[in-house]
């Protein structure tokens, strides 16, 4: 079952095994800089080729707070209440009613185990059903397997391939592009 609420003014979504809140200040931290700073863990985000510091960190989940086309989550594991990942829906096109997400699970040991999968779902209905979002799209390197299965789970079905898009642990890999339609199972 998935409840979503307003807890002093911040987004709640409550899932089986994660709840999703929005990203705080507190959120920055050393845990989370090393998540950033860690090749394994950044290795399919675009972010990867620049050193993050925590003042980078900050001024980033800043500019999502400030932001009217993004909801920036954290992904929080229900019985450790340990924050294992983040979420971003966005940017959001409010004209054509479509927006992208992103997700990182920076926390290693929970690789594999279904949390991505249940961040984007719960992600996905906040989408559809709170904010009327007609259509959810997101690309992965093919590389990515935990990501296209993780995405493949949820229902989104692969729409394109970029070929040799982007340039990954030394050889040129595809993207894929993935998407979802409300009206769609």
């Amino acid at each position: 079952m998935i409840t979503m609420e307003e807890r002093t003014g911040n987004l709640f979504i409550k899932g089986e095994k994660i709840f999703l809140r929005e990203v705080d200040f507190t959120d920055v931290n050393e845990q989370y800089l090393r998540w950033m700073n860690d090749r394994e863990i950044n290795q399919y985000l675009e972010s990867r080729f620049f050193p993050q510091s925590l003042e980078k960190l900050e001024a980033f989940v800043r500019s999502m707070k400030e932001s009217k086309q993004h909801v920036f989550l954290a992904i929080i594991d229900n019985l450790a209440n340990e924050h294992i990942g983040n979420i971003k829906l966005g940017p959001i096109d409010w004209i054509h009613r479509r927006a992208e997400i992103g997700f990182l699970i920076g926390n290693k040991s929970y690789w594999g185990k279904g949390y991505a999968t249940e961040a984007i779902r719960l992600v996905v209905q906040y989408a559809f059903d709170t904010l009327n979002v007609h259509k959810v799209t997101a690309g992965c390197y093919s590389t990515n397997v935990g990501s296209v299965k993780a995405m493949e789970k949820v229902g989104f079905m692969q729409e394109g391939v970029l070929k040799e898009h982007c340039f990954c642990n030394g050889r040129y890999v595809d993207i894929i592009r993935f998407g979802i339609i409300k009206s769609e199972p």
